[in-house]
C-alpha cells in the first residue's frame, strides 16, 4: 500500500521574501484614564526603521502619528513608523491591545497608517500566546521571528489579495468555533439565543452541543468566561468593581458579585483585598 499527500507552489509567483526582526512586544490592558506621550528618550532605543504593529483586541484607543489621529477599535490593527508616533490614549472603559515593534527586510506586504480589520480567531490567540511565551523565555531570535511571521500571516491573510478567504483546517470542531465567538463577545451582553442565531442553529441544539462536549450549559459557559475575565480585571487593574460589572455587561454590580461568589466562593471585594 502507498499513500502520499503533497502540494506544489507556482514557480512563477514573485517571491517577496518579507522577513521581520522583532525588537520588542507588549500585551497591554488599560483603563479609560490611560494616556502616553512618546518621549525622545523612548524613541532613542529604536532605529529609524522600527515599525509598530498595533493590534486592538478589546475596546478602542486613539493613536496620534504624523500629525494624524487614528482610532483603533476591537478587531483592527495598524502599522506605523515607530518614530512617527506622538501619543496614544484609551477611549473606552478598557482598552486591550498587543504592540509589537519590529524591523523588516524585503518588500512590505502592508501599507503604513492604514487601519485593517480582521476578526480575532482561536488560531490567532494560540499563535500570539506561543510567540509571546517564546519571547519571554527564549533567546533564540530566529525562532521568535519565525513565530511572529506565523502570527503576522494569520492576522493579515484576509487583507492579502492572494489569500484564501475561507479556510478551515480539517477537524475543526463547531464547539471550538462557538467558544472562540463567545470569547470575542466577552464584553458584550451575549445570550444563548444570540450565539445560536449566529451559528444558524436552535438554542436547543446549542445546549446539546455544550452538554455533549463540555458537560455544562451554554449559559453557564458564558457566565464562566465572564467570571474569568472579571477575576483578571480585579487582580490586574484598579478598576472599581461596579465598572468591571458594567464592562462585562452585567445588569448591576450586585448581579456580577453574586455570580462571582458562586464561581470562586469569594466576593470580588475579598479577591481585590487579597491583591
Amino acid at each position: 500500500m502507498y499513500h502520499s499527500e503533497s502540494f506544489y507552489t507556482d514557480n512563477h509567483v514573485k517571491c517577496i521574501n518579507f522577513t521581520p526582526m522583532v525588537i520588542s512586544a507588549y500585551k497591554i490592558l488599560a483603563d479609560s484614564g490611560y494616556h502616553h506621550i512618546c518621549s525622545y528618550d523612548e524613541k532613542a532605543n529604536y532605529s529609524e526603521k522600527a515599525i509598530a504593529f498595533i493590534r486592538c483586541t478589546a475596546g478602542s484607543g486613539r493613536i496620534n502619528a504624523d500629525n494624524k489621529s487614528f482610532i483603533l477599535k476591537e478587531n483592527e490593527y495598524i502599522f506605523i513608523n515607530f518614530h512617527c508616533i506622538e501619543k496614544y490614549k484609551s477611549l473606552s472603559h478598557l482598552w486591550e491591545y498587543e504592540w509589537i515593534n519590529f524591523e523588516a527586510a524585503g518588500e512590505y506586504e502592508f501599507e503604513f497608517n492604514k487601519i485593517y480589520g480582521a476578526a480575532i480567531s482561536d488560531e490567532e490567540i494560540l499563535a500570539f500566546d506561543r510567540f509571546f511565551a517564546a519571547g519571554k523565555e527564549s533567546n533564540d531570535k530566529g525562532y521568535i521571528n519565525a513565530l511572529f511571521l506565523n502570527l503576522f500571516y494569520i492576522i493579515t491573510k484576509e487583507s492579502r489579495p492572494d489569500s484564501i478567504r475561507i479556510f478551515k483546517p480539517k477537524g475543526t470542531r463547531l464547539i471550538d468555533e462557538i467558544c472562540a465567538f463567545i470569547q470575542q463577545k466577552i464584553f458584550e451582553k451575549t445570550t444563548v439565543k444570540d450565539v445560536a442565531l449566529f451559528f444558524n442553529i436552535t438554542p436547543r441544539r446549542l445546549h446539546q452541543i455544550f452538554s455533549q462536549e463540555l458537560g455544562i450549559s451554554p449559559k453557564q459557559y458564558i457566565i464562566n468566561k465572564k467570571m474569568e475575565e472579571g477575576y483578571r480585571l480585579l487582580v490586574q487593574t484598579s478598576y472599581p468593581i461596579h465598572k468591571i460589572s458594567e464592562t462585562l455587561s452585567f445588569s448591576s454590580a450586585y448581579h456580577f458579585s453574586n455570580e462571582f461568589k458562586k464561581t470562586f466562593k469569594q466576593t470580588p471585594t475579598q479577591v481585590r483585598n487579597m491583591k
